[in-house]
């Protein structure tokens, strides 16, 4: 695995841990194979003051002369991660951090990089999606199930590439006795992205049934609130298309442009080819007057994002 270079708490002499990174499922798999059967003390960084610090650094316990520290979040707490490399450490202490994002122009973060045993947990990019579906069907099996890989790229389409909240829905599986494809859908439906996606290809395919359909979804779902949300995300689906139109259908040059995923512009490929510059101003139009009316009027948002679409 990738934390398996993790190295094992120390016998002797004071140690820090810094596991630091987005990717929280590998920094907990990281920290159960640092700490394995030890007795561990766990601290909220962020209520604690700098007297409790020091109690942890060098403070003597009643029943052991070598403690094991976790601490959650102790970046947060300025007045002692400013002062961090100022505290004496016993010998006998160890302390591991635990963060999310980190400022590495602190002081305090260089001085780690320095001192710590350091590792940083990245979240995995949609270039890394073929692993993550081998990593998937691998977790399944473990836990007694097999999943199709068309299974699981549904599965990360929807709930993304966090390997934490892929685990945990992996858990919930295990508990059905048949899995199909229709249980993952009510268990996991489409997300906003996707929904509004499939929204915008059916407008422009003239599809009214679906709009519709997926209007009606989206309202109940999300309320009046939601439809600005949606807006937003039509509004980028439009700029994707204009790119692709304008730039011939070369979908490289638009994903390096715009930052897109390509897998989301190969899907609008097709519509593009038959959308021309004539039709890209209606649609521009149609959703920009939509949003007017949305900011300045007092009509359903949902019912002017659907008169829009068919408009397109």
């Amino acid at each position: 695995s990738r934390y398996a270079y993790v190295p094992s708490l120390p016998d002797g002499g004071y140690m820090i841990y810094l596991l630091h990174g987005d990717n929280e499922f590998e920094k907990r798999a990281a920290l159960a194979a640092l700490v394995g059967d030890a007795d561990v003390v766990r601290r909220d960084g962020e209520a604690l003051t700098l007297a409790d610090m020091q109690e942890i650094t060098i403070g003597q316990t009643l029943f052991t002369q070598s403690s094991v520290y976790v601490i959650s979040k102790l970046s947060e707490n300025s007045d002692i991660w400013s002062r961090l490399s100022e505290l004496p450490f016993d010998d006998d202490k160890t302390v591991i951090l635990l963060e999310s994002k980190l400022d590495k122009r602190t002081k305090t973060y260089k001085w780690l990089q320095k001192t710590a045993k350091t590792q940083e947990f990245l979240p995995l990019s949609d270039r890394q999606k073929p692993q993550l579906i081998s990593w998937c069907e691998v977790q399944a099996r473990e836990r007694g199930y097999r999943l199709t890989r068309t299974q699981i790229g549904t599965l990360i389409d929807r709930l993304g590439f966090d390997q934490l909240r892929l685990s945990n829905f992996l858990d919930q599986l295990a508990l059905a006795e048949n899995i199909t494809n229709e249980l993952i859908n009510d268990l996991v439906p489409l997300a906003r992205s996707e929904n509004v996606f499939d929204l915008f290809v059916a407008a422009l395919s003239k599809d009214y049934e679906t709009v519709h359909s997926i209007i009606s979804y989206l309202e109940s779902e999300s309320g009046v609130d939601g439809a600005y949300q949606t807006m937003g995300l039509l509004a980028s689906q439009a700029t994707n298309l204009v790119a692709l139109v304008l730039s011939g259908g070369d979908n490289k040059t638009v994903a390096a442009d715009l930052s897109v995923n390509p897998y989301v512009l190969q899907r609008l490929s097709s519509s593009a080819r038959t959308v021309d510059i004539e039709h890209l101003r209606r649609i521009n139009d149609a959703l920009f007057q939509a949003d007017l009316q949305m900011k300045t009027t007092g009509v359903n948002p949902w019912l002017l994002i659907e008169t829009a679409l068919v408009k397109l």
